[in-house]
């Protein structure tokens, strides 16, 4: 992992830095996770975050306004912005927080389709899932839309999952249950305990 020796973000800079998961350093030629990260601060602000170890509950980076890539190659590619990051680090795991409006660009690498998420805060993991949480929103390319207070995304399988109320909305049909397992673009999915309505055609 690469990381800078200290982060400062103002209105007039911008940082991009680099980190590469231990798989891609373990396999030449397979595919890796790549992520990027550019931050600014807001407007007239100066901050300034020390990366060294200061406590598990004590972010050892922060950034704002920030905007990630993480692209595992040939694969898929996954956009997220927040106004407000922070990296956690218990020993050697690292968790990155994310909240004050979050919003993730959920790219398909046979298509064209994408699916736009958003939440309250996000957690991504070391292995690149992503946990949202609060007044989670997804809406497909098709104009499906999934609601929910919580959605894990397996960086790995391409899949949605949550074991919480959820609501599938489309133009002729609403679809409310507890529990769900998706592709990233709500075209093949699975409720555990499902009800629903729909619009008959006359």
């Amino acid at each position: 992992m690469i990381l800078p020796s200290r982060l400062s973000t103002s209105s007039t800079s911008k940082h991009v830095f680099f980190i590469l998961s231990r798989s891609c350093l373990r396999a030449a030629g397979a595919g890796c996770l790549l992520m990027i990260i550019a931050c600014t601060a807001p407007d007239n602000q100066q901050r300034t975050a020390e990366i060294s170890y200061v406590g598990e509950h004590t972010p050892v980076q922060e950034s704002w306004n920030i905007t990630l890539t993480m692209d595992k190659k040939g694969e898929s590619r996954l956009e997220l912005t927040a106004g407000h990051f922070a990296e956690f680090r218990n020993g050697t795991v690292s968790a990155r927080h994310l909240d004050k409006g979050v919003r993730a660009v959920i790219h398909s690498a046979s298509s064209a389709d994408i699916t736009i998420l958003t939440a309250e805060r996000a957690i991504i993991h070391p292995n690149g899932d992503l946990e949202a949480f609060g007044n989670v929103m997804l809406t497909s390319s098709d104009s499906t839309i999934l609601k929910s207070q919580y959605i894990r995304r397996s960086a790995e399988k391409k899949q949605l999952w949550t074991d919480r109320f959820i609501t599938i909305e489309k133009p002729d049909q609403t679809i409310r249950g507890y529990g769900l397992e998706s592709d990233d673009h709500l075209t093949n999915y699975t409720i555990f305990k499902a009800s629903g309505e729909a619009e008959l055609q006359q």
